[in-house]
């Protein structure tokens, strides 16, 4: 698929299309915040990249408990571009995207019915890389 499902759909929206693309698909959307994959292949660099992204206060710990109470505290909700997605915990341990995605889930509970999504784009040469990585965890 080509371009983002919209917003307050799908926590996770797979996005198929160049990285020059997406700020014009992103341009009229509410609170975005932008975060790169290729800066996130582990546990400690995706909540540093986080971190950085969402300018979260100097005493974030790093785990997945202060990453959660971070986010839940975007009072407007959020939209996070993750650019070059299928490098996004690449060389973690293997139950780290599903904790990922534990987390955001609750995190999208915490703001409801404000919108939080993560749209996750691939460059159309990686993007049935992602999807079959997606479908492997039973995230369709």
């Amino acid at each position: 698929m080509t371009g983002p499902l919209g917003l307050g759909g799908a926590l996770l929206q797979p996005w198929c299309g160049s990285e020059s693309e997406l700020p014009t698909a992103a341009a009229d959307w509410p609170r975005v915040f932008w975060l790169h994959g290729s800066q996130m292949r582990t546990r400690p660099a995706l909540m540093r990249e986080w971190a950085r992204s969402a300018a979260f206060p100097a005493h974030f710990g790093g785990t997945w408990d202060a990453l959660r109470d971070s986010l839940s505290d975007l009072s407007e909700g959020a939209t996070f571009l993750v650019l070059e997605a299928d490098q996004l915990l690449q060389d973690a341990s293997p139950g780290d995207f599903r904790v990922l995605v534990q987390v955001l889930r609750q995190v999208q509970a915490d703001l409801s019915p404000k919108p939080f999504q993560i749209v996750l784009q691939a460059e159309p040469d990686r993007f049935e890389e992602m999807m079959e990585g997606l479908r492997a965890l039973g995230l369709n």
